[in-house]
């Protein structure tokens, strides 16, 4: 797909030359077109490198289409109003520079775009564009402090029981077989297509023994049509669709002897709707329901230098720094590796100081963060409790020394590292021997038939009791205080429509992500630039 000559001459007919005057220096329209605009332009080799040069019919101009994007999000408007606004709206006509009579695309261009932008791993490029323009300006300076944090995205799927996941992807996978022609081979067809296509099944009047013979019965015809799948064509063994029923089958079944049974527990992993197989369940808190099936994406922003929040009334000028989407399992520290991954790609030095939440905080990423002469700034979580007994943290325990002090203030005897293979992490146990047979505090420190207090802690367990300690002090809750900020950060980009994803599947999510937090950061800094022209002194 050829792309079209950049324009260079302006017309009679550009909504700048024509309506300017409406558009005064504060507009939103106006500094899109005089700061958003060019910063666009000068990525446009990287957009015509997405294209095909020598085939295909014209293209869109390719910085049009990200500028559409762009406002896209920023005014929260799904493909086919983008559209009409492009040839309706004068204010979006004169922020993209355009003619007065230009009539706009159809609204599935957007959606091409957007997969080009996917297929060439160019998916945070506008993100990247907003940043590269905000540091030129000297809003973002060297990332001396940032603050992390992340939420959830809800996918774009309706609850289905483990019985419709299975028949619902054995619906899609028959149909495929009928879409490639080869339903005459597969013997048991017309059974399978009036069973799982043709009949409906009132749910709500089926016994629980009905739904069980159901659920086995799907478990059985899966079967048949993966085996019969594998021995066909390439192209029909390995298609998304029988791919998909070969992976549920795993996920729901386990095979035995007479056959496949339904698995007692189901993983958290497993597709929860045929129709968007990335979206996962997770919980943030297994007490209360504060569950969802989708996504979950971390932010990281900029910190004031001096940690003070702006006056009343003054925007900020603290920008989302950094973006990753991740599946909804994925651990908060597991995010966070992620980001730190993708900026040592990008050749970005890691910041001084990281705010973030409890969940960021263990032994390990307080070594890691020491060892590369950064700190994590953040709340561990207390040690587990042991029934009413002394707490882990109520021992003072020396890592170094190899020796612990127990809350009567006797002095450990052994101390033994520990491989778990399991787990594949190393310990330290902590032993007092006899010297518990005559405690007086034993009966507060121990429940074991033994009377024996035992004690293990993680090889970093010195660093998580020197954070414990330090959280008890005003000077560490006064610094914590500069980690509040991000709250507000995503709530804002949950107003922008973060909070429930526009696509379906990762990558796809991951790219709208994007360009929510361009819209985010271009807002803020449009706020910021009005309030400064208000606040600046009138000049005769």
């Amino acid at each position: 797909m050829s792309v079209p000559k950049p324009k260079t001459q302006g017309s009679f007919f550009d909504v700048a030359f024509l309506v300017e005057v409406l558009f005064g220096p504060g507009d939103p329209y106006r500094l899109f077109r005089e700061k958003v605009l060019p910063a666009l332009r000068r990525i446009r080799p990287v957009l015509v490198g997405l294209y095909c040069q020598d085939n295909g019919r014209p293209a869109i101009e390719p910085v049009l289409m990200a500028g559409v994007l762009l406002l896209q999000f920023m005014e929260k408007v799904p493909d086919r109003k983008a559209v009409e606004m492009v040839r309706l709206h004068l204010g979006w006509k004169y922020a993209l520079g355009l003619e007065l009579d230009y009539k706009g695309f159809h609204p599935t261009d957007l959606v091409v775009f957007r997969r080009r932008l996917l297929a060439g791993g160019q998916e945070r490029l506008v993100f990247d564009t907003v940043l590269d323009v905000l540091r030129e300006e000297g809003l973002i300076r060297k990332r001396s402090k940032v603050r992390v944090d992340s939420t959830h995205v809800l996918g774009v799927v309706a609850k289905m029981s483990r019985l419709e996941v299975v028949r619902e992807s054995l619906r899609l996978a028959l149909e495929e077989v009928e879409r490639q022609g080869m339903q005459a081979e597969l013997d048991a067809w017309d059974v399978l297509i009036e069973r799982y296509r043709d009949s409906q099944v009132d749910w709500r009047r089926q016994t629980k023994e009905q739904l069980v013979a159901k659920f086995a019965q799907a478990g059985r015809d899966a079967l048949t049509v993966i085996v019969w799948a594998r021995g066909q064509a390439l192209s029909l063994g390995g298609s998304e669709e029988l791919l998909l029923l070969e992976r549920v089958f795993l996920e729901q079944y386990e095979l035995c002897v007479d056959g496949p049974q339904q698995r007692k527990k189901e993983s958290s992993r497993t597709a929860k709707n045929p129709h968007e197989p990335d979206a996962q369940w997770s919980t943030k808190d297994t007490t209360k329901d504060k569950s969802w099936v989708g996504y979950k994406t971390q932010f990281e922003e900029t910190v004031p230098e001096d940690g003070r929040p702006k006056p009343k009334g003054e925007p900020t000028e603290q920008f989302i720094t950094d973006m990753v989407t991740t599946e909804a399992v994925a651990s908060d520290i597991d995010g966070m590796h992620r980001m730190a991954d993708g900026q040592a790609a990008r050749g970005e030095e890691p910041a001084d100081e990281t705010y973030v939440d409890a969940a960021y905080v263990s032994g390990e990423t307080l070594a890691e963060a020491e060892a590369q002469g950064r700190e994590l700034v953040g709340p561990a979580l207390p040690s587990q409790k042991h029934k009413g007994k002394f707490a882990t943290e109520e021992f003072d325990i020396d890592i170094a020394a190899r020796k612990a002090i127990c809350p009567a203030g006797k002095t450990s005897t052994q101390c033994s590292l520990i491989h778990d293979s399991h787990q594949g992490k190393d310990y330290y146990r902590f032993e007092w021997a006899g010297q518990c047979d005559a405690c007086a505090l034993s009966k507060r420190c121990t429940g074991s038939k033994s009377g024996r207090r035992i004690v293990s802690v993680g090889i970093h367990h010195d660093l998580l009791q020197r954070r414990r300690r330090e959280m008890k002090t005003e000077a560490f809750q006064d610094r914590m205080r500069q980690r509040n900020a991000i709250e507000g950060t995503i709530s804002e980009a949950t107003r922008a429509g973060l909070r429930r994803t526009r696509y379906r599947g990762l990558p796809k999510t991951g790219l709208a992500n994007y360009l929510i937090g361009a819209a985010c950061n271009v807002r803020r800094w449009f706020r910021r630039v009005t309030w400064q022209m208000e606040c600046a002194p009138a000049t005769s």
